[in-house]
């Protein structure tokens, strides 16, 4: 594990956060029930910080799907689709079952999202590569008026935070994961490699480059400018950041997951350098013009490549 001062402020932080959560005022006045937030049971962690140790992998898969009292908001692909990439990993001897946490349907608050981001904090070090995938609805957050809303840090040049909704996300104001939060525990991760992969509508906010060449030079500069400052946060580990669509975009169903897999699952090898490692890089590569053509254009996947040659993420 990590040093005990680590963890310690760690722990002090998601107190206060908590703490926060419940004592704020509820816009819609409904009032919050903490008793009704499934919780995860303690998750034992091991001690994966030997030196000498060869390099672990390690993933949280996120999918909510389903949205207390909004059935209408109900997404069974994302389910199929987490289902399908903890199976790929699987597949693959790089990857072990008790490496791998998957959180989804009701069990997917935000709550229990930062409980199993303490857990790969906690267990992933040094050497080792972590993937984090998320799929679920994205929104730009807004007040009760429905004007934009940045929440501290004032960090967008569009004056707008962007949001994950969880399980509770539509009937509860605070059940809602933003950009911010996901950047501030993205610092504490160790690992030599982070693939990122989030699968929302307006996805992009979190990560608002366009792939190069695929637009124009103010198109890009604008994208650089926005992403700044989630750069700093993210570039100096090396990591993989891709996103199913641009900031102002939607995603169409589960498109750009069920492609991204099918990288994984050999594809992008087989469309890359074929050297039998399917890479992160690979597989978007793969998925990008695919997505782009089933979406009739009206989707396109965004990438930030920091990390140094080819994420491996499954092997054939």
């Amino acid at each position: 594990m990590n040093t005990f001062n680590k963890k310690g402020f760690l722990m002090l932080v998601i107190s206060i956060i908590i703490t926060g959560l419940i004592i704020l005022p509820v816009c819609n006045s409904a009032s919050i029930n903490i008793d009704k937030i499934q919780v995860f049971k303690e998750n034992e962690t091991t001690d994966y910080q030997g030196a000498g140790k060869s390099t672990e992998y390690w993933a949280l898969l996120v999918a909510v799907g389903v949205y207390y009292n909004n059935p209408d908001q109900d997404r069974p692909s994302m389910l199929e689709a987490v289902d399908k990439l903890y199976s790929t990993l699987l597949a693959s001897p790089n990857w072990q079952a008790d490496h791998i946490h998957v959180l989804k349907a009701s069990q997917a608050t935000t709550f229990n999202l930062i409980r199993e981001l303490i857990w790969l904090i906690r267990n992933e070090g040094k050497g080792d590569m972590t993937l984090l995938y998320i799929t679920t609805h994205g929104a730009p957050l807004r007040n009760s008026g429905g004007l934009p809303m940045d929440l501290p840090p004032k960090d967008e040049s569009d004056g707008d935070d962007e949001v994950l909704v969880m399980y509770y996300g539509f009937d509860r104001w605070y059940d809602h994961f933003t950009d911010d939060m996901l950047k501030f525990f993205l610092r504490f991760l160790q690992s030599e490699g982070l693939c990122m992969i989030i699968d929302s509508c307006f996805s992009g906010g979190f990560n608002d480059p366009v792939a190069p060449g695929k637009s124009s030079e103010i198109e890009r500069s604008k994208a650089e400018e926005f992403t700044q400052g989630f750069l700093d946060d993210i570039s100096a580990n090396g990591r993989i950041v891709m996103m199913s669509c641009q900031e102002e975009e939607y995603s169409y169903g589960s498109l750009f997951s069920d492609l991204i897999i099918e990288g994984f699952n050999g594809w992008g090898d087989l469309f890359g350098n074929n050297d039998g490692i399917n890479s992160a890089e690979e597989s978007f590569d793969f998925a990008y013009p695919w997505v782009v053509l089933f979406s009739e254009g009206k989707q396109h996947p965004t990438v930030v490549d920091s990390y140094p040659g080819d994420f491996p993420v499954t092997y054939t």
